[in-house]
C-alpha cells in the first residue's frame, strides 16, 4: 500500500496515475451479478483507458457537480462535528496492482472518509434509514481493504438538514470476497487485453 500526498484530486496527474486502475467507486460494477454487464462495460473501459493511455471521464450531472462543489463545506463540518483533523491525500495504491482508492480524506483517529453530498430527498433518506446506504457498502470496504484501515467514516451532508454520521468497521468476509473478485477481474482484464 501506497499514500500519494503530493498530487491533487482532479488534477491532471491524479487521473494518469489512476489510467487502467479499479478504483472504489467502480467496485460495485465489478462485482455486479446476473448477466454482468455492468462488469463487461468496466472492464471494456479499462482496455480502452490502457490501450489509449487516457482516463475513461464518465457523466457528471449538475447534482454531481453540485456534490463536489460542496465538499470543502462538509470536510469543515465533519472536523467541527467529530473534533477530528483530516488530511487530503491524492489516492492509495493498493498492494495489488492497478488497485486504489480516492479517498475524502485520512483522520486523525486512524480511518479513512467518505464524504456525500447529496441532494436534499436522498439525504432525508439517509437520515431516516440511519445506517450505511447499501449502494456505498462494497466501495467502503474495498477502500479498507486497499488503505489497510480497520474503519472508515460516512459522512452525508446537505447544508438544510442534519448531517448523518456513521463509523463503519471492517468486514472480513466481504473484504475477502472483494479481494477474489478483484483480482479474478484483473485477470480477465490481461487476457483481454491479450487479444487486443
Amino acid at each position: 500500500m501506497e499514500i500519494i500526498r503530493d498530487i491533487d484530486q482532479l488534477s491532471k496527474e491524479w487521473f494518469e496515475m489512476r489510467i487502467g486502475s479499479v478504483g472504489g467507486s467502480s467496485i460495485k460494477d465489478l462485482m455486479a451479478k446476473g448477466q454482468g454487464k455492468s462488469r463487461k462495460s468496466l472492464m471494456y473501459r479499462l482496455v480502452e483507458e490502457i490501450r489509449e493511455n487516457k482516463k475513461h471521464e464518465g457523466y457528471v450531472s449538475k447534482a454531481m457537480e453540485e456534490g463536489t462543489r460542496r465538499e470543502p463545506e462538509s470536510r469543515r463540518d465533519f472536523c467541527f462535528i467529530t473534533g477530528l483533523e483530516v488530511e487530503e491525500v491524492g489516492l492509495i495504491k493498493g498492494n495489488v496492482p492497478q488497485t486504489h482508492c480516492s479517498p475524502d480524506g485520512l483522520t486523525s483517529d486512524g480511518a479513512g472518509l467518505e464524504l456525500k453530498n447529496p441532494k436534499y430527498t436522498t439525504q432525508v433518506k439517509r437520515i431516516d434509514e440511519d445506517r450505511l446506504p447499501l449502494e456505498y457498502e462494497k466501495q467502503v470496504q474495498y477502500s479498507m481493504w486497499i488503505a489497510e484501515y480497520d474503519s472508515w467514516w460516512f459522512f452525508s451532508y446537505h447544508p438544510k438538514l442534519n448531517p448523518f454520521l456513521l463509523k463503519v468497521e471492517r468486514d472480513e468476509k466481504l473484504i475477502k470476497e472483494i479481494k477474489t473478485e478483484t483480482i479474478k477481474f484483473l485477470a480477465e482484464l490481461k487476457i483481454l487485453l491479450k487479444k487486443m
